[in-house]
């Protein structure tokens, strides 16, 4: 079965996600995403922006031929990519896992060193202007960047028996270019994306390895942690000692504790779903030079950029890396 979308919707997430036909498809994917048992659900939000991601790189031949304002999307293609390899390659990280607990206090050390001058990152932002950024949006930063590297680890060990050893140091002194995966035989470079529709996969010039990870975090992570290990709630009864009964603030507090009664202090319900997109090896591709890429927009650095629809994902792919990186202990 056929559905036609125009070409520029491919342009805006925004429009894309109100389109009737593509709802449509949505619903009827998670349906049958239902009716499998599958224990893996992405919402509706999420299944749209990645099936734009599909579209915009056609991936699994999706697009099985257009005209100069459609493209003509083949469903049970689209149904494919879906089986084999979003749900197979999708992690379910909760937050109160060690390494995302660990994650959490990592996030929090290097975001106050790099204020206080202990790494080589800095706290401004590229652009127009270089702004300062605040503590709270470094911390988000370092989370999401390195949640990714986490995903890795345990859809490795857990479907192959590997050896993972992520790098939690922290320190000026620690070389520019360093593994991701510490026992790795190579140079391998995780990187994490939070927006699902992108279709670019990347790595530094000193890579050999370029993994790449899809992660749909939730809108606040810090805050979200902090609510399920009790702080926030903590935090709430204290301003309630504080603040007046006749204080317009204090009407503000039942406010906020409405919107997080479904979550009960100790009760960790959060589930960060990532899905690995993929590798590739960097000895088979070209550096990008300073360019436009489609949907990504200009590349300042030169670097490796690859479309994941080009990448390495298949369990036989991934025994390949493991075995190329001497990290797979035993076959399974």
């Amino acid at each position: 079965m056929e559905i036609a979308i125009s070409k520029g919707l491919l342009k805006s997430p925004s429009e894309f996600k109100k389109d009737r036909s593509i709802q449509k498809l949505v619903s009827e994917i998670k349906e049958k995403i239902k009716t499998e048992e599958q224990k893996i659900v992405y919402n509706d939000e999420e299944l749209t922006e990645l099936i734009l991601s599909v579209c915009r790189c056609n991936d699994f031949n999706v697009i099985v031929r257009e005209t100069k304002r459609y493209i003509f999307i083949d469903k049970n293609r689209l149904l494919d990519w879906i089986k084999d390899k979003l749900l197979p390659n999708t992690v379910l990280l909760r937050i109160d896992e060690e390494d995302v607990v660990r994650l959490f206090i990592f996030s929090t050390e290097i975001t106050y060193r790099m204020f206080l001058g202990g790494t080589r990152a800095t706290v401004t932002q590229r652009g127009f202007r270089e702004r300062r950024r605040t503590f709270e949006s470094i911390l988000v930063d370092q989370f999401t960047g390195k949640l990714g590297e986490i995903a890795v680890k345990k859809f490795l060990e857990n479907n192959f028996s590997a050896n993972i050893e992520l790098d939690w140091e922290i320190s000026r002194d620690l070389p520019k270019y360093r593994s991701d995966v510490l026992n790795a035989k190579k140079i391998v470079s995780i990187k994490t994306s939070s927006t699902l529709d992108g279709i670019w996969a990347e790595a530094d010039l000193r890579a050999d390895y370029g993994i790449f990870v899809k992660c749909s975090i939730p809108l606040h992570p810090i805050l979200q942690f902090f609510i399920e290990v009790c702080g926030f709630s903590s935090l709430l009864d204290f301003a309630k000692k504080k603040i007046p009964p006749n204080d317009k603030i204090f009407n503000y507090l039942q406010a906020i504790k409405d919107r997080i009664k479904d979550y009960k202090c100790g009760e960790f319900k959060t589930e960060i779903k990532c899905f690995l997109c993929g590798y590739f090896k960097t000895s088979e591709h070209e550096p990008v030079e300073e360019s436009k890429l489609p949907y990504l927009g200009r590349v300042r650095e030169r670097r490796y950029f690859v479309e994941i629809s080009k990448l390495k994902w298949s369990k036989e792919d991934w025994k390949i890396f493991l075995k190329d990186n001497s990290l797979l202990t035993k076959s399974k």
